[in-house]
Order: structure tokens, then sequence, then C-alpha cells
């Protein structure tokens, strides 16, 4: 059985993540992984859950292993904030949830998944939009082994089609390892939650 979190820690992280994003404009929110490999899956597996919360000042993307493309989604939207969410390698628990600061984000995220290493998006991103604050909501995964059987993300619900016109939408289904599954739906509360009172 993995890490949980206890209510007091995910109140922390809510603390830390709101003392962030106060006086945010506009947040852009950047699921990135490879949805193949299990916990590697869990940024776009966030991101799919709050798609439908996108308004005027909150953008989910859900970038998969190519951050790179989606710099002009994120310029056009002219954001204050850009909060990543990724694995990352910190030595913690399995499901371990950890707020990672831009300068420290080149050592704690594995770079095996992504086309660009990150911290290079990130300076490109900085060079176009003046003061954008980023940080990274970080989840030590338990498992990143790929799946022998892939199954199409929402199967009865959403065509080829619609699912090809939607490039947020994960295209298979995502299949995290329960402790990190835990951690996830935790984080898509506090998620909420911030845009309740923001």
């Amino acid at each position: 059985m993995g890490c949980l979190i206890p209510k007091k820690g995910m109140e922390e992280i809510f603390k830390r993540i709101l003392a962030k994003v106060k006086d945010a404009s506009k947040i852009v929110f950047m699921g990135i992984g490879e949805e193949k490999l299990t916990d590697d899956g869990v940024g776009p597996y966030i991101i799919s859950k709050l798609l439908h919360l996108t308004n005027q000042k909150f953008l989910f993307i859900n970038a998969g292993i190519d951050p790179m493309a989606r710099i002009d989604d994120i310029v056009n939207f002219k954001p204050s904030h850009l909060v990543l969410i990724d694995t990352c390698t910190l030595k913690k628990e399995p499901g371990t949830i950890s707020i990672l600061e831009r300068e420290n984000m080149s050592n704690y995220i594995p770079i095996s998944s992504h086309t660009i290493p990150i911290h290079i998006v990130i300076d490109l991103l900085v060079n176009q939009i003046q003061n954008l604050e980023v940080f990274m909501i970080g989840f030590v995964p338990q498992s990143l082994e790929g799946f022998t059987e892939l199954r199409q993300f929402r199967n009865n619900e959403l065509s080829l089609e619609e699912l090809d016109k939607n490039i947020d939408l994960p295209f298979f289904e995502i299949h995290l390892t329960d402790t990190v599954q835990r951690s996830a739906d935790k984080v898509i509360e506090v998620i909420k939650k911030l845009i309740d009172l923001l």
C-alpha cells in the first residue's frame, strides 16, 4: 500500500499553491507526460478531469510529451502564471506531491518521455510573456511501466473524430497506480477549490 496523504498535507499543498497564484490575472495549468506509461500519465489525467473548467481566467492544456507544441496556445492566452503538472524524481514515497520552483525543476523532472527538456520550453515562454510566474506540481511515481494493452480514452462516449478534434483529451485510457491516483484526485479537488476562490 502506498503513502496516503493526510488531510493536513493537502491543506498545506492548497495553501502553498494559493500563496503562489493569489494575485494571478490568468493561469495556465499544463499537464505533461506519456499517457501510455502508468504514472507518467498523471499530468494528462488531471487535465482531462478539469478541461471543462477552462474559461477566460483558467486554461487547461494537455501537452503530452511535447510541451513545445503548445507554446503558441500559452502565449496567446497571456497568462500571469503557468502551473506545470508532471512526475518528478524526488527521493520520496510514491504518491508524494511536491511544489517545485522553476529554478529546481531541471533537477527533478525526467526527460526520457519529453521531446525537449521542460526548462528550455519555460525559458522560451518567459522570453515571450513578461513577468510569467512558473512552478510545478510534481508527483513521485510508483511505476512508469508501459501497457501491453491500450484502450481508447472514453471509448463508449467519444468517437475517434471527437478525440482528434480536441488535442487536450488523452488518446488512450490512463491507468495510474492506486497510490498516484489518490494523490491526483486530491490535487484535482485542490485546483477546483482554487478556481472557486480566485
